[in-house]
């Protein structure tokens, strides 16, 4: 894996975004559209666009993990918020994933059975923002210090002297 330059994200989107527009396209097509799945009446449609979108958000997550390990090997104040990003990557997906889940499986959820389904996952999103306002806290300092030296030798007339 070649990780020295930026260029890797460009295809973690690419393919992100052709699973979407293959689920869309595929799930909007007249035999998965009509055939049901169970009694509930799921179209494969729905299935393929909730498999399309969950391989979306699996390789977003990844595009985070990534960037985060990335970030961390560098130097400078970026490596101090490597956990912040991929709390903050975890976060958005969790959050993501409730929505995309409940799309395709609210039909065959009972409502005791969604109610649980809401509260995990509002534990679950409450637990990713309280890691990302963790790393933010125990990693900010040492982000801004470093931003803080970078500016004070930017100014002129401090830094290196011209003799």
């Amino acid at each position: 894996m070649n990780d020295q330059g930026w260029l890797w994200i460009g295809k973690y989107i690419i393919v992100i975004v052709v699973a979407l527009v293959l689920g869309a396209v595929l799930g909007g097509l007249e035999p998965f559209r009509s055939t049901t799945i169970g009694s509930a009446h799921v179209t494969a449609g729905t299935l393929v666009q909730f498999i399309a979108h969950s391989g979306a958000l699996a390789l977003l997550w990844a595009l985070g993990y990534r960037h985060a390990r990335q970030l961390a090997r560098g130097s400078g104040g970026a490596a101090h918020l490597a956990g912040a990003s991929l709390a903050l990557m975890t976060l958005v997906v969790t959050a993501s994933f409730h929505e995309v889940l409940l799309h395709f499986a609210a039909p065959l959820l009972a409502a005791d059975t969604r109610t649980a389904i809401d509260w995990g996952f509002i534990a679950a999103i409450v637990a990713a923002a309280g890691w990302l306002l963790w790393a933010l806290f125990t990693k900010s300092e040492a982000a801004l210090a470093t931003a803080g030296r970078r500016a004070a030798s930017a100014r002129p007339g401090h830094g290196s002297t011209v003799g």
